[in-house]
C-alpha cells in the first residue's frame, strides 16, 4: 500500500475511459497482490520479475506508471529510463530528483493529473518520441563514470590525471 499501488485501479480506468484498448502490466509482488487483483481484474500480472528480465519489460512498455508517495532514490525510475522508457510519478523525493518534468516523464500532484498525463503521452506520437530519446539521454547522467567524474572536478581534482595514465 505504501508504493500506491491501490492506486493503479482509478488511474487505469481514467485511462481505458480513452483509450478501451490500453493494458496495464504489473510487475512484482507484495502484501496488496491480491486486493489489487481483485480490484483490477483486466491487468496482466508478472509477480516477480528477475534483473535479467526487467530491460526487456521496459523496452516492451509504453509509459511506467510509478504511483508511489514514497520512494527514496528510486531506482525503478532509473532502470526504466535507461531503457528509454518515460516514467510518471508523483512530485516526491527519487522521482523528482531524477524525472525533468515534460521532459523525461512526468511529475504529478493526483491521480487525475497521473491519468491525465498517460493520456496526452498517448494522444501525441511526436511527445512519445522526443521522451524515449530524451528518457535514455537523462539516464546517462546517471552513470557511474559521469557521477564520479562530477565528484572529482567538484572536489578540485584534475581527472585529465586519470584518463591519460
Amino acid at each position: 500500500r505504501e508504493k500506491g499501488v491501490m492506486e493503479l485501479p482509478g488511474i487505469f480506468e481514467k485511462i481505458k475511459s480513452v483509450f478501451p484498448e490500453v493494458q496495464m502490466v504489473v510487475a512484482g509482488t507484495g502484501p496488496a497482490e491480491k486486493e489489487l487483483q481483485s480490484a483490477m481484474t483486466e491487468a496482466f500480472y508478472l509477480g516477480w520479475v528477475g534483473q535479467e528480465q526487467l530491460p526487456e519489460l521496459y523496452r516492451a512498455a509504453d509509459i511506467l506508471v510509478l504511483p508511489s508517495r514514497f520512494d527514496t532514490f528510486s531506482c525503478v525510475v532509473l532502470e526504466a529510463l535507461s531503457c528509454g522508457l518515460p516514467v510518471v510519478a508523483y512530485n516526491t523525493k527519487g522521482p523528482k530528483d531524477i524525472l525533468e518534468h515534460n521532459v523525461s516523464g512526468f511529475l504529478v500532484e493526483t491521480e487525475e493529473e497521473m491519468a491525465g498525463s498517460v493520456v496526452g503521452y498517448f494522444l501525441d506520437p511526436a511527445v512519445r518520441s522526443a521522451m524515449k530519446e530524451a528518457a535514455m539521454q537523462r539516464a546517462e547522467f546517471y552513470q557511474a563514470e559521469t557521477i564520479m567524474n562530477r565528484l572529482l572536478q567538484d572536489a578540485g581534482v584534475n581527472t585529465e590525471t586519470f584518463t591519460n595514465a
